[in-house]
């Protein structure tokens, strides 16, 4: 036990006294014999350790806000960045463009530049976007030339198909329209496999049947022939065998009955005449009349009149042959002509127009 002054009015008093005897001020009632009171100097420094660790605290709490909006709310989390690209690579291997454009819009207005696949989408992002404007500009032309040149810039894109697509639809297009087998065969040669090979096989086929061969022009030619022969030798038999049943006109008559055309060449041989007709400079062409073929002959008519008959009065041995003229013919006429011929090679209609010489 020591003595120790009290605080309140100096007097010395026990250090184990709750309070002062004299005056009643309370002196240690916080002490005790086996804890010394510790020195007043050290309260400021537990009062700074206090405020150092609610200070890193609150640093602590701001940066793990931070870092949570960075992730969340601008960045997105690491798992949600790898589902957005692998949908990217989803869109580009489907061939789906459309929701590629959108998918890769969506990430750059998403991520930023640190983000893990940022780079390598930015560099597919520029090249989709560059190449789908050059593919409309060259879609909206509607023209060869325009699809050539894109693929030419483009020869692997993401538009090679519909680029393929819209170049086999345009030459189908001039083909049909220059409707030509070169034409057709062209395009064959070209697409194969094309979308339009069906159809334009079967434009193939119709074609050939509009198109005149040799044997047809021929037969026209000995129809026409074997008709003015006959109606140069007023021949019913031989004119009747040229006509169709159904005649829509015949110089000038329509729709004649037999004993009409009949009449019609009698008259022609009245005044005696011997006419002799020659069929020249002939143009036939075939068309398509509800699945039958039709002939339309464009020639020139010469009709000569002769004194004596076919056959001449020097038709005799050692002269001109049969059938052939030794004289000159009285009178010649020229006329043009247009005739219709059916599938049976008979005349369906015939007009004759006086011409020149």
């Amino acid at each position: 036990m020591s003595l120790i002054k009290c605080p309140e009015c100096g007097r010395e008093i026990s250090d184990l006294a709750a309070s002062c005897p004299h005056c009643g001020c309370p002196v240690n009632q916080q002490a005790t014999p086996s804890t010394p009171q510790q020195p007043a100097k050290d309260a400021p420094a537990k009062k700074r350790a206090t405020a150092t660790i609610a200070i890193i605290s609150i640093v602590i709490v701001v940066l793990a806000g931070a870092a949570a909006f960075f992730l969340f709310f601008r960045g997105g989390s690491d798992d949600d960045e790898r589902v957005a690209y692998d949908n990217i690579m989803h869109y580009e291997n489907a061939h789906q463009l459309d929701s590629l454009g959108e998918a890769l819009n969506d990430y750059f207005d998403t991520y930023s530049a640190d983000a893990y696949h940022y780079s390598q989408l930015k560099e597919l992002h520029d090249c989709f976007f560059t190449e789908r404007a050059d593919w409309q500009a060259a879609e909206g032309a509607l023209s060869l030339e325009a699809v050539r040149h894109f693929l030419d810039i483009h020869p692997d894109g993401f538009y090679l198909k519909e680029a393929k697509q819209k170049l086999d639809s345009l030459s189908y297009k001039d083909a049909k329209a220059v409707n030509t087998r070169e034409a057709y065969d062209r395009y064959l040669s070209q697409f194969p496999m094309g979308k339009y090979v069906t159809e334009v096989k079967k434009l193939l086929t119709e074609l050939d049947s509009e198109e005149l061969n040799v044997e047809e022009k021929f037969s026209v030619k000995e129809a026409l022939t074997a008709h003015f022969d006959a109606l140069g030798d007023n021949d019913k038999d031989g004119i009747s065998a040229t006509l169709a049943a159904d005649i829509s006109s015949y110089i000038g008559k329509a729709n004649p009955e037999l004993e009409d055309i009949y009449a019609y060449m009698s008259n022609m041989h009245s005044s005696g005449r011997f006419i002799v007709f020659n069929v020249k400079n002939l143009n036939v062409t075939k068309v398509d009349a509800a699945g039958r073929n039709l002939y339309n002959a464009q020639f020139s008519l010469e009709e000569e009149t002769y004194k004596h008959g076919r056959h001449s009065a020097l038709d005799t041995e050692g002269g001109e042959p049969a059938g052939e003229h030794t004289e000159e013919p009285a009178e010649v006429k020229h006329f043009s002509g247009t005739a219709v011929l059916n599938a049976e090679m008979k005349i369906t209609s015939l007009v004759l127009r006086k011409g020149k010489e």
